[in-house]
C-alpha cells in the first residue's frame, strides 16, 4: 500500500469518552474467552500479562501484526529512497520513500532465502539482497533475478516485495502488517481531530534516544500512562529547591498535582489539572512552582525546569518567555502564567513559527499524555511535544527498549528544509544523559519488575480515577488477542 502525503478531512468524533470507571465499550471481548490467569476484574490486571513467554508471544502473533505502528517520523525519509527499518519482535519491516510524495512499507524479506534486505537506517537506488544480490525497485517490483532461467517460473508479480500497509498523520509514518486493517485516521479517532491545533506535523525531532531496561514493555508505557506517581517518583517538582529528591513529607503529599484518566473505545489519556475536583480540566496559564512568592518567578521556574532537565516539551522560546516574565510587567488582573502564553506567541510569531489560539476547551480536551494503542503515547505542547515508544527487546518478556523523541516546531521557512537527527542507542539508561526526571523514572522500571515476580504480588490493582489508562491499555488489546 502506498500513502500519499496529501492533507486528510478531520474524522467524526467516536463513542463517548468514561472518566472515573473501569471502562467497558461495545464489542469487547466476553472475559470468559480470556483464560482465567489473564483475565481482567474491576481495576486489577493479572501480574501473567506481563511476566510470561505465552503471553508476549501472543502479542506478537495476534497484536502487533494487527494494529497501527508508528514507525518513524516523515522527516527520517528525506529523499527518494531513505529507508528505516522498524522492529518489533522478530518482525522487521522496511519503510522507504518510493517517490518524492509517497511513501511504503514492505516485509524486510528477500523472496529468494528469505534474507533481511537492510537494516537500520540510510538511503538507497534500489533494495538488494546482500546475500545473493537479487534486486528491486523501491516500487516493490522485482528488477533483478540471478540466472532466472534456472529457477521455477515464476511472475514478476509474485517476486515483488510484499506490501505491509503505510499510513501518515501528524508528521508520523504508521505501518500495519494486517492488510485488512481500518484506515489509519479511522483506528486514531479521536486523536486526530483532538491534535489539530499543537501541529504536530509542524515539528521535527530535536533528540531521539533509544535505551534497554529491565522490565516488561507494558511496564515501562506503564509509568508514562499515569501522573499518580509524580508524589512519589519525583518529589523535586513540587518544590523550588529543585536539587531536594526527598521523599514528600505529609503535608507536600495534600498539596500535590491530581491527574485523573479518560478512557476511549482504543486510546485514553490523563490530564494534570492541579488541585483535587473531579471537574478540573488542563489550563496551560496554571503553570506553579511551589515556594516562589513572586507568582511570576513561579510559573517562569516551572517552564525552565523541564526544558532545563527533560530538554523537551519546552522549546528554547518558551525559556526566553519564561525569562522574560520574571521582571515583566502583567497587566493588571491578568494572571501571570497567561502573561506568560502572551510572551511566548509574541516571540514566535516575531521569529517566524506559525502559531495557533489553542482554546481552553481544546488544551481541555488534549489533557497532558496519549496512549496511542498500543505501544506509543504523545504529550502535545504549543511548539513542543514528547513521544515515548516502548517495543519488547526480542522474544524477552522481562526486557524492552523504549525511546523518546523530544519534538520542536520549526519555523515556517524551514518546512521543506533537510532535517537530520541520527537516534541513539544505549544499553545502560544511565549513560543516556536522559536528566533527573526521566532517570527517575528508569530507575523505577527494573524495582517494579523485581516486585512483579513476588509471589506476594498477583497483580495490579488501580486507581479508577487515576490509573485506568493502564487498564484501558489491556482492555483493549483483549480485542485482538482473543478474537480471530
Amino acid at each position: 500500500m502506498t500513502t500519499m502525503l496529501t492533507g486528510q478531512p478531520p474524522l467524526q468524533t467516536g463513542p463517548a469518552p468514561l472518566k472515573g470507571q473501569t471502562p467497558t465499550f461495545a464489542g469487547d471481548v466476553d472475559p470468559d474467552l480470556v483464560p482465567e490467569r489473564f483475565r481482567l476484574a474491576r481495576a486489577y490486571v493479572p501480574k501473567e500479562r506481563y511476566l510470561t513467554q505465552e503471553f508476549l508471544d501472543l502479542e506478537l502473533e495476534k497484536l502487533f501484526k494487527r494494529t497501527w505502528l508508528m514507525a518513524c517520523r516523515v522527516e527520517e525519509l528525506q529523499g527518494v529512497g531513505s529507508f528505516v527499518e522498524y522492529e518489533i519482535g522478530s518482525h522487521s519491516i522496511l519503510v522507504v520513500r518510493e517517490a518524492k510524495d509517497s511513501i511504503r512499507a514492505y516485509f524486510n524479506a528477500c523472496r529468494h532465502r528469505g534474507t533481511r534486505l537492510t537494516r537500520g537506517r540510510g538511503r538507497v537506488g534500489s533494495i538488494i539482497c546482500p546475500f545473493h544480490g537479487w534486486r528491486w525497485n523501491l516500487d516493490g517490483s522485482v528488477r533483478l533475478v540471478l540466472d532466472r532461467e534456472e529457477f521455477e517460473p515464476r511472475s514478476d508479480e509474485d517476486l515483488g516485495l510484499v506490501d505491509v500497509q503505510v499510513g501518515t498523520w501528524g508528521g508520523f509514518v504508521f505501518i500495519n502488517m494486517d492488510p485488512q486493517a481500518m484506515p489509519l485516521l479511522d483506528y486514531l479517532d479521536p486523536i486526530v481531530r483532538i491534535f489539530e491545533p499543537f501541529q504536530l506535523e509542524n515539528m521535527r525531532i530535536r533528540w531521539h534516544k533509544e535505551i534497554v531496561l529491565e522490565c516488561n514493555w507494558k511496564t515501562a508505557l506503564d509509568g508514562f500512562l499515569e501522573a499518580y506517581h509524580v508524589a512519589g517518583t519525583h518529589p523535586q517538582l513540587f518544590r523550588l529547591n529543585k536539587d531536594n529528591t526527598n521523599i514528600l513529607s505529609l503535608a507536600e503529599m495534600e498539596q500535590r498535582a491530581w491527574s485523573p484518566t479518560t478512557t476511549y473505545e482504543r486510546h485514553s489519556h490523563y490530564s494534570s489539572v492541579g488541585e483535587k475536583k473531579p471537574d478540573g480540566v488542563k489550563d496551560p496559564t496554571n503553570r506553579t512552582t511551589k515556594g516562589a512568592i513572586d507568582e511570576r518567578m513561579s510559573v517562569a521556574l516551572s517552564v525552565q525546569y523541564i526544558y532545563d532537565d527533560m530538554r523537551g516539551l519546552e522549546n528554547d522560546r518558551a525559556w526566553r518567555a519564561a525569562e522574560k516574565l520574571k521582571t515583566a510587567d502583567v497587566p493588571e488582573g491578568m494572571p501571570a502564567g497567561q502573561y506568560y502564553l502572551e510572551l511566548y506567541k509574541q516571540l514566535c510569531i516575531d521569529e517566524g513559527y506559525e502559531w495557533n489560539d489553542i482554546t481552553p476547551e481544546q488544551w481541555a480536551e488534549a489533557g497532558t499524555a496519549w496512549n496511542v494503542f498500543p505501544n506509543t503515547i504523545i504529550l502535545p505542547n504549543q511548539g513542543s511535544a514528547f513521544v515515548y515508544r516502548a517495543r519488547p527487546y526480542l522474544n524477552d518478556p522481562n526486557k524492552c527498549t523504549f525511546e523518546v523523541f523530544a519534538l520542536d516546531q520549526i519555523p515556517a521557512a524551514d518546512y521543506n528544509k533537510k532535517h537530520d537527527v541520527q537516534p541513539q542507542f544505549f544499553e545502560d539508561y544511565r549513560a543516556a544523559d536522559m536528566g533527573v526526571v526521566f532517570t527517575q523514572d528508569m530507575m523505577n522500571a527494573k524495582e517494579v519488575t523485581v516486585g512483579m515476580h513476588s509471589p506476594s504480588f498477583d497483580g495490579h490493582r488501580l486507581s479508577e480515577y487515576q490509573e485506568m489508562t493502564i487498564y484501558n491499555h489491556h482492555r483493549v488489546a483483549d480485542r485482538y488477542l482473543w478474537s480471530d
